[in-house]
């Protein structure tokens, strides 16, 4: 595969767009409604996104002890995360070399050891095959030196998040976040202080994985979708009759960050109760799937990470994390915060997920003409302003790149 790295964009290049792309509006300005709505373009993103893409694992706090796993998917290729006894996280193909079985099944948990429950064929925490049942069967020419799991081809850490990648000639992993690593240290960090997972759930949209990705960039759509919410809030501050969003005069931005992007402002200090040490708000997205956010008011750290299960249909990891040194008693209440606003009744979380269905439907209509994400084009700088498009259109020059397709079709006309 040809692979050349440019920065900030380090999208692969050289990639053959499929003839089903060709002429496919695809950003900067205008986007197919076929990007979010055909079966066939879902498949071509599995083979050419996410198999070549850095994708988040896990957290290092779920994975202190010898034994600890998480297991999850890169491509639709089921995966395992494990520290070994040798203290080593690694991560490799969730599979057994005998049948092919999948090997762990559970979503995370603590083991000494991997037995395949079909043969019995078993593991140790470092990968290697220890024991098969009856091996004298196989005669000399078996080793099990040779018969130990398959380690998937990139995996590293950046700020305590664990990432890995099924493509051996990817960038690494700090080249990749290019000018989002950064900020991603910055959410991945509390005034300094490492961050623990204090849970995670799981919940479903019936829409496509790019919706999700695209509205937590967007703060445009805030005011509008969540105006009960924000009304609530402007009275919780006796702010009534501003417009929800209360941020620091001039601090209200949308980042483009090569191919991952960013909303950013500062929170007004008078809704700052919880704390007043941080105001800064920043919900960033790294391509193609992995969201990392931390809000000053409800002084929370959660991340997002977005699991495509088919055209119409998403998965969603969703993690709420505090500093290491909180009290039981501030973690439970930074939990509390969190399930407020994103849990599975929370204010926002909510109107989102019912929104993604109403559009999904909507983007049935073949001929309702192309998507706009034109807020804010003329801006050539990669910081625009309140509510502009520069960190949506980011996440569409990566799809761009991954999937080959040129920016022409969805280009301005005049």
């Amino acid at each position: 595969m040809n692979t050349s790295i440019s920065a900030p964009d380090t999208a692969r290049s050289g990639a053959s767009a499929d003839p089903l792309l060709q002429g496919l509006a695809a950003g900067p300005l205008y986007v197919d409604r076929r990007c979010y709505t055909d079966p066939r373009i879902f498949a071509l993103e599995q083979r050419d996104i996410f198999a070549h893409t850095w994708q988040f694992i896990a957290h290092d706090s779920e994975l202190k002890q010898a034994g600890d796993f998480r297991t999850t998917e890169l491509a639709g290729e089921p995966v395992i995360a494990i520290r070994g006894a040798d203290g080593q996280l690694r991560l490799f193909l969730n599979t057994c070399r005998h049948k092919g079985t999948l090997l762990v099944d559970a979503p995370a948990g603590q083991c000494e050891k991997m037995k395949c429950p079909y043969h019995h064929w078993t593991y140790d925490t470092q990968g290697g095959l220890i024991s098969v049942p009856k091996v004298e069967a196989y005669g000399d020419r078996f080793h099990f030196a040779e018969n130990g799991l398959v380690p998937v081809a990139r995996f590293d850490v950046h700020a305590g998040m664990w990432f890995g990648c099924l493509d051996p000639d990817a960038p690494p992993l700090v080249e990749y976040l290019g000018p989002a690593a950064p900020h991603l240290a910055e959410i991945g960090a509390y005034a300094g202080q490492e961050l623990v997972a204090l849970g995670a759930y799981r919940y479903s949209y019936d829409a496509n994985w790019k919706l999700l990705m695209e509205n937590t960039l967007d703060d445009y759509h805030a005011e509008y979708l969540h105006d009960y919410a924000f009304t609530q809030r402007a009275a919780l501050f006796q702010m009534e009759g501003t417009s929800g969003f209360q941020e620091k005069e001039g601090s209200r931005f949308s980042l483009d960050l090569g191919i991952h992007g960013a909303f950013d402002q500062c929170d007004d200090i008078r809704t700052l109760t919880i704390q007043t040490l941080r105001e800064r708000r920043l919900y960033l997205g790294i391509f193609p799937s992995f969201i990392a956010l931390y809000n000053p008011v409800w002084d929370v750290t959660s991340f997002r990470v977005i699991e495509p299960v088919s055209v119409d249909k998403t998965n969603v990891l969703t993690y709420c994390l505090a500093p290491r040194s909180a009290t039981e008693e501030q973690r439970r209440a930074i939990g509390e915060r969190f399930h407020y606003s994103w849990g599975p009744g929370g204010r926002a979380g909510v109107d989102d997920i019912v929104v993604f269905s109403r559009v999904q439907k909507g983007l049935q209509a073949r001929a309702g003409g192309r998507i706009n994400i034109g807020r804010g084009i003329d801006r050539t700088d990669p910081q625009g302003g309140p509510a502009d498009d520069h960190a949506v259109r980011a996440l569409w020059k990566g799809w761009r790149q991954y999937m080959g397709v040129d920016e022409a079709a969805g280009a301005p006309t005049c």
